[in-house]
């Protein structure tokens, strides 16, 4: 199994450089503003250390009904701001993406084989496999989206690709399986 798992770990990530540095279906996912330096500055001068934020947002739960917070929130803007401890490490995220994509088809051949007889047909190991898939690449990521305040063309991109990607991660599973 360890070759099959390789090969479809592979072909997700594959698919996944594909789709956000070669096909046009991510280009408007993430965009520039319009001036980011004023932005870049005032998060500098406030010294932020790096996490995820949300604003408007108190520190404590309490002052959500204070006058002064009910301002802040119906005036606006609203948003999620991720500030990096250093700038992005390309290879890191590289790597840790194919762990994933290994972790996710590692996981998808154990319950695919731990739960079909022991010779199954490619149709039989197939559906299992693209299920697993489905909810390991699209459910997962959703979940948390709405809350981020993600823009639903973001949500749809993703779960095209994660259609796309439980797909190939199914098909390699389904005709390498051994005995298949």
């Amino acid at each position: 199994m360890v070759l099959p798992v390789l090969l479809a770990a592979s072909a997700v990530f594959a698919f996944s450089f594909l789709a956000w540095m070669v096909l046009p279906h991510h280009r408007r996912d993430i965009r520039p503003l319009p001036d980011e330096t004023p932005l870049m500055d005032a998060i500098a001068a406030m010294e932020v250390e790096p996490g995820l934020y949300m604003f408007p947002n108190c520190e404590d739960p309490a002052d959500y009904r204070s006058e002064a917070f009910i301002a802040r929130y119906r005036r606006g803007p609203w948003g999620t701001l991720t500030v990096r401890p250093s700038q992005p490490k390309f290879g890191v995220n590289l790597a840790v993406s194919m762990a994933l994509y290994l972790l996710v088809a590692a996981g998808t051949a154990w319950v695919v084989s731990a739960s079909l007889p022991e010779t199954p047909t490619v149709g039989a190991v197939f559906v299992p496999a693209l299920v697993i898939g489905l909810l390991a690449y699209g459910v997962g990521p959703l979940c948390g989206a709405s809350f981020l305040g993600k823009p639903l063309r973001f949500m749809l991109t993703d779960l095209f690709d994660a259609t796309v990607s439980a797909g190939l991660n199914a098909i390699v599973l389904a005709l390498l399986w051994p005995g298949g």
